[in-house]
Order: C-alpha cells, then structure tokens, then sequence
C-alpha cells in the first residue's frame, strides 16, 4: 500500500525543491546569509537535502540535515544527512526549516523550537505558508486542513516570528506562476503514477491526491488563497 511519504515521494517525482519557491528566489536568498568559514548548519526535515546542498556549495560550513524518511537522503559531499525524528541537541548558526514546521509541531509552535535550535545571534531561514485571503470551507477541506488557524496571513507570520524573538531580515513570496508550476507537476505525477498502476491498491491513493489539488487549484479563487513565503531572520 501506498503510504503518504511514498505517495509524497510519486508526486514530486524529480523536483529537487519540495515547495513552490523558485530556485532563483532560494538562491538569492541563501547569497544573502552571512555565515563565517566553518560555521554550522542544521536543515530540519531537509527531504532530499536540496536546500542544505546549495547552501554549502554557496558557502564554506559544515551542514546537518534530518528527515524521518530515509528513502529520501542521498549522499553528498561536505555535508551530513540523518534518518531521524528529531534534531540535534546542539546549537547552530544557521536553521532552515522550508515547508517542514510540521515536524517541530507546526506554527507557530515551530518558532520557538526554531529559535532554540538557532545559536545567539544566528540565521534561520524559513519557508512557511500563509493566508493570502480567508480560506473557504471547500479550500481548507480540500487543503486538508482543520482550520483557518493552521496558517496566519503574512502580518500575522512576521508577528509570530518576532513574538518568538527573531527579527525578519529579508522575505519573498511565491507568484502565481511558481504555485501553478509546483502544484500542476504534483498533479501530473501523481495522475500518470495512477495510470501505470492501475492494479496497484496505491493507484486510487495518487488519483484522490490529484483530484484534492486539482479541486484547489480551479475552485473560484483558489489560485490566489494560499501564499508561501521565504524568510532570513535573526535570532536576538
């Protein structure tokens, strides 16, 4: 049986970035981090390590990234991946946690973790959705989300963020052309899994999932509900 990470997995197929962000926008905002020779990072829940990677390859550190999947974690030079639930003990310079509070108990628990995690003085660069408009009962059913209070609106995200004592540096946000790239590839991965597979129990588990974002994607004002932003903060 097809389980969510699997069904995750089929569905991004060969996207290296697991969000709807442009490379451009997460290269621009990794050139803008100041981290000295040597300096630590942690990437929570990093998937297939992608963000940690440019990170280094841009700057001389030494990188830890985490994720409870395994089947993701390739090897790479220079850095090091985990298979595991939670993060180290330790403190680093820089935190990226892209698309992944979830793992940290989901906003705005996460940010307090986050800051933790972040030495004094240090980087966190988060990824994080927000409310472009009130969600509709059909958006938050076919988002699967429980509630509205899940995600804030982009005020309510830079709030949070300084309430738990990080001050926001530089912010980006996703266009409808990146969303449209991002969600229509899941789509499309999903629907041609389900064709190939057609006997296979997961089939049916792929299809629902393309039929939930195909439902978001063309409900009226769908489009323009969910936002994601990408954020450098400062621990203070």
């Amino acid at each position: 049986m097809v389980d969510r990470a699997e069904a995750s997995r089929i569905s991004h197929g060969e996207l290296r970035l697991w969000n709807p962000l442009s490379e451009a926008v997460l290269d621009e905002a990794i050139g803008l981090l100041d981290l000295a020779p040597g300096a630590s990072v942690l990437d929570v829940a990093c998937g297939r390590g992608e963000v940690l990677r440019r990170v280094a390859a841009r700057w001389n550190v030494r990188g830890i990234g985490y994720d409870s999947d395994a089947a993701l974690l390739e090897p790479a030079p220079g850095i090091e991946l985990r298979a595991s639930d939670t993060p180290p003990e330790d403190s680093f310079d820089l935190v990226i946690c892209i698309a992944s509070s979830q793992a940290l108990g989901g906003f705005p628990q996460a940010l307090r973790a986050l800051r933790d995690l972040t030495a004094p003085g240090g980087q966190l660069l988060l990824g994080e959705g927000y409310w472009r408009r009130p969600p509709s009962e059909d958006y938050l059913e076919a988002l699967g989300a429980a509630s509205a209070d899940e995600l804030p609106d982009y005020p309510g995200l830079m709030r949070a963020a300084e309430k738990a004592g990080l001050t926001p540096l530089h912010a980006s946000v996703a266009s409808e052309a990146d969303w449209d790239r991002y969600e229509w590839r899941l789509i499309l991965n999903a629907e041609r899994w389900a064709a190939a597979h057609r006997a296979d129990p997961g089939a049916e588990v792929l299809r629902e999932r393309a039929r939930k974002a195909r439902e978001r994607m063309t409900m009226a004002g769908g489009r323009e509900t969910l936002g994601f932003a990408l954020v450098l903060l400062r621990r203070d």
